[in-house]
This record gives structure tokens, C-alpha cells and sequence, in this order.
């Protein structure tokens, strides 16, 4: 059931077994898995069931440090969260990213990719994907086109799932609304946490609106699934029994802020009569949308002290009509209207889309020419090939999320991001790219151009929007946040959902790990709670 705080008779209390805060893939995920079981759910949303400049607005933060990124824009607080806006792009973390590593400090989970097998194949239909498999030899059979002729001990031939993307708020509000063990309350904005006189039970949450109704929550246990930097700001907040703030008790909470570093650089240029038909563009095999890029073996990513790093091959075409630049976020916003009026339905966010189409016209006007064009023309080979990533990031402590005196409406203050884009982690990358092309040299398919510089240029790095790391998962409360089943180390029933919890952001992007994880904790408080 779904109901609105700024409607009504505003309840004194609100009760439930389960309080789950943000309705984004992580706190729908989990509000869903827990009713299932037979558990009923607090489901609470800061923002209405569409888009409203005014709730966005409670997002508005500074940023201090690399300043390729934004605090606002980037995620979304209306019910459905960020998942309104995700491009859809979808791989597990491979079993390097959760080990401990010598090379490189804080790195390593205290859980394994193995542990999270099973939770990845149930999270694919909350996803709409295809089947669980990412290894390049369970598709080789199915696909036409050939691999790379690389060394397969050195280089990787590296698989992805495209969503469609699935937008929460279409796919799964409905459910929610129908589903009588779940209470879903928009406008309803966590503001304060408060823990049992001199204890570390969460006794109850305070809960706003905008226009200053109020009321409270209590349950057994309570899960905060509201993004890697608000996740933090939450904590940092919750000052009153605690003056650093929860979880905060050695200065860990919103440290180890980590993005996956966007950049499209580096070309490969290969001999005329290499296929390379299986990586520029997605194909459909077996009720699955995949791609491939090129990754680095795990083993050798370890000897020569790399970072995980999965390169897309970008198809550079001699003719302009082939060639996909006209791609910004003009093009993003036409694109994604157009897909959803097709399905019968009007684009949330409508206004401020049409506003992005006509601020960059001219992009998606070249856009409209070039597709009508690619109908009647004959498809011309590219010459070569820009590698585009996501490219990791090493943990940093100093890269962080903290509060400023500047407070929002509902009183919580605001936060300044840090984000710090290191000359290490580029020079990382500029070994990776020299590998990839010493190996295609090695083959005789062709050569590397390379494109990081020595010393780097870090502005080549943009952010992937993937806010991560910073409640961290580690064994030790020394250095994280949250234990292994995402529960705050000095507190007995409050618990963590979505990216905040990455000990490491590997490269693949987070959406499919941060369900699985939902569905985890899922498992672990039905018995609990």
C-alpha cells in the first residue's frame, strides 16, 4: 500500500517489523523480498511518487574536490530512486575486487563473489536480464562472431547485461501499491535516529515532510537504502545521542568515497582483416542484450599491480553518419522519452527533459539526421577503436563525504564531497592500456595509441555517477562501517543497503550488486526481525 505523508490525518506512529528508508533498487529489492517472507515493511520515500523540484532540491551539496561530478543531479529522490535515471549497464564484481590485496591498502570484503553467486542470479529479474552467466566460453557457442585471438592467460574477453534499463517506479510501483504487507509512505523524510537511553538499539526514527507534518517510526529493525553519499549524510546527522554521529566512532562514516572514473581514451587501431564484430555494439542472444569488452587477467592484474579495469572497444568510423558523439545528455533525455512513450507511458521528469532537449538541440538534431541516414547507407568499417571505461579506483580514506553548515529545510545540513581523482590510479590505468597493446601487438592484430599521459591529466576523468564506499563493509569496525551482513558495528538493529557498503567498487557498474546485496539482508532479517 502506498500512502502520503502531506495528505490526510498524519499518524501519531508508525510501526512495522521492518523500517526499510528509500525506495531506490536496494530499498524496493528489500521491502519486496521481506513481504514475501511474510514480514511487514515501513517503506519510506523523501520524495513524492514523481519527480518534484522541491524534494530534489534536498540533494544540493558542494563539491570541493575533483570537480568533474555533481551532488544533485546525479541520483534522484522520488520513489523508484536513482533507477529513474540509470543507463542500465550490468555485471557482478569479479572475485579480485572482494580479496585482500598487498598492493593496494584497505582493499578486500569481508565476503566473497562466491557468497554472493546465488543473490546475483535472483537479482536478474528485478533487473530484467538474461540468464546469470558472464563468462565469455557459456556464450562463445551462442554467439556468431569471434573473439579477439588474444592470449586468454593475459586478456579477457569481458561480458556485460544490458537492462532495458528498469525503472523502478514503472515496473515495481504498482506491486508495492497492491502489496498489504508493505506501508509505503512518500514524503516522508528520515531526520533523526534515536537509540534507547545509553544503548545501541535503535528504539525509533522522526520522520518529516516539507511542510512540517511529523510522526514516527518504530520497528525491530531499521535499513537505510538511501545512496552512497545520502547513506552517509543520514549518519553524520544523527548527532543527538552520539556527537560525531552514527556508526561515526572512528571517523570512518562517509570516508573512502570512491566513484568508477569515466574516461574514454587510448586507441586501438587494428589490421583490416581482424573481426572485431562481437564488442562495438550490444547483441541479442538467448533473452539476453550483451556486450563485450577487453579486461586484463585477474592474475596478471595482481603481478603488475593494477587496478580491475574492463574497456569497452568505442568504434571511431571514417564516415561521421557511424559515429555516436552526438550522445550527451540532450540526446539521453530525446532517446529515453521517445522509449518511453513507445511503451504507452509519459516520461517522468518531463519538463526538465524537454528543457535538456532544447538546451541541446543541435546534438539531438544530428542525432535524428545520422540514424535516418544509417537506414539507407551501407555501414562502413571502423578504422580503430577508443577504449571507454569505468575505470576503478583504489580505496582512499581521504576521499570523502562531509557535513557543512549549511542546512536544508528540513534542518539536516548539507554535505560537501571530496572526491579525490589520484595521479596513481591514472598511471594504474596507463599500465593497463599499455598491456592490452602490447598483447594485440604480440597477436599481430594490430597497435595501441596510447592516451593517458605520464604524468597524467586528471581531468580526463569524469565521474560514473556510482556513489560508493562510504559506510564500508569490513570485519574489523576500525576500518568500516558495517559488518558482513550490513549491520552498523556499534549498533544491534541498524543496517545499511545499497553502494554505501562497497569495500571496493571493482568496475563493474553497481546496480546488479547492490540488489543482490538487498535480497541478502533480505534473507538475513526475515529470521532476525
Amino acid at each position: 500500500m502506498i500512502f502520503d505523508l502531506q495528505t490526510g490525518e498524519t499518524p501519531k506512529e508508525i510501526t512495522g517489523d521492518v523500517c526499510v528508508v528509500g525506495t531506490g533498487p536496494a530499498g524496493v529489492t528489500l521491502a519486496l523480498e521481506l513481504a514475501r517472507k511474510g514480514r511487514s515493511v515501513v517503506l519510506l520515500e523523501g520524495g513524492g511518487e514523481a519527480y518534484e523540484e522541491s524534494s530534489q532540491a534536498l540533494y544540493e551539496g558542494a563539491v570541493i574536490g575533483h570537480d568533474h561530478i555533481d551532488v544533485a543531479a546525479s541520483r534522484l529522490r522520488q520513489f523508484g530512486g536513482t533507477s529513474g535515471h540509470w543507463t542500465g549497464l550490468c555485471a557482478p564484481l569479479d572475485a579480485l575486487d572482494f580479496e585482500p590485496r598487498a598492493d593496494i591498502p584497505h582493499h578486500g570484503w569481508p565476503i566473497t563473489r562466491a557468497d554472493l553467486d546465488p543473490f546475483y542470479a535472483r537479482a536478474h529479474p528485478y533487473l530484467d536480464l538474461g540468464p546469470y552467466r558472464y563468462d565469455w566460453q557459456d556464450w562463445r557457442s551462442i554467439v556468431p562472431f569471434p573473439a579477439l585471438p588474444l592470449d586468454p592467460t593475459k586478456i579477457l574477453t569481458d561480458v556485460y547485461q544490458q537492462s532495458p534499463p528498469t525503472r523502478f517506479a514503472e515496473k515495481f510501483m504498482e506491486t508495492v501499491r497492491a502489496e498489504p504487507k508493505i506501508a509505503c509512505w512518500t514524503h516522508a523524510n528520515l531526520v533523526d535516529v534515536t537509540l534507547e537511553e545509553g544503548g545501541d538499539v535503535v528504539s525509533s526514527i522522526a520522520v518529516h515532510t516539507l511542510d512540517g507534518r511529523a510522526t514516527t517510526v518504530r520497528a525491530k529493525a531499521y535499513v537505510i537504502a538511501c545512496g552512497g553519499i545520502e547513506n552517509a549524510r543520514i549518519l553524520l546527522n544523527a548527532r543527538k545521542q552520539r556527537p560525531a554521529g552514527l556508526g561515526n566512532e572512528h571517523d570512518l562514516v562517509g570516508r573512502f568515497y570512491t566513484d568508477h572514473m569515466t574516461i574514454e581514451t587510448s586507441m586501438l587501431l587494428f589490421r583490416d582483416d581482424v573481426d572485431t564484430r562481437l564488442y562495438p555494439t550490444s547483441l541479442n542472444y538467448d533473452g539476453a542484450e550483451i556486450l563485450m569488452g577487453l579486461k586484463v587477467h585477474p592474475d596478471v592484474v595482481k603481478e603488475r599491480n593494477l587496478n580491475n579495469n574492463s574497456a569497452f572497444l568505442v568504434a571511431d568510423y571514417g564516415d561521421a553518419v557511424f559515429s555516436d558523439d552526438f550522445r550527451n545528455y540532450g540526446w539521453v533525455a530525446f532517446s529515453t522519452m521517445l522509449k518511453t512513450f513507445s511503451r504507452g507511458h509519459v516520461p517522468d521528469r518531463f519538463a526538465e527533459r524537454t528543457c535538456d532537449v532544447v538546451d541541446d538541440l543541435g546534438s539531438v538534431a544530428t542525432g535524428i539526421y545520422r540514424h535516418a541516414l544509417r537506414r539507407v547507407l551501407p555501414e562502413k568499417p571502423a578504422q580503430a577503436f577508443r577504449l571507454r571505461q569505468d575505470a576503478e579506483q583504489a580505496p582512499n580514506p581521504d576521499s570523502r563525504v562531509t557535513l557543512i553548515a549549511d542546512t536544508d529545510p528540513l534542518g539536516l545540513q548539507r554535505i560537501a564531497l571530496d572526491w579525490r581523482v589520484t595521479s596513481d590510479d591514472l598511471l594504474r590505468l596507463r599500465r593497463t592500456h599499455q598491456f592490452i597493446g602490447e598483447q594485440v601487438g604480440a597477436a599481430g592484430l594490430g597497435r595501441l595509441q596510447l592516451g593517458v599521459s605520464d604524468p597524467p591529466d586528471l581531468s580526463i576523468a569524469y565521474s560514473g555517477y556510482h556513489h560508493m564506499g562510504t559506510t564500508r563493509m569490513h570485519a574489523d569496525p576500525r576500518q568500516g562501517v558495517v559488518d558482513a551482513d550490513c549491520r552498523v558495528h556499534s549498533t544491534k538493529n541498524l543496517y545499511m543497503a545499497g553502494s554505501s557498503v562497497f569495500t571496493t567498487g571493482g568496475c563493474a557498474n553497481p546496480t546488479l550488486t547492490i540488489t543482490a546485496l538487498a535480497i541478502r539482508l533480505a534473507e538475513r532479517l526475515a529470521v532476525s526481525a
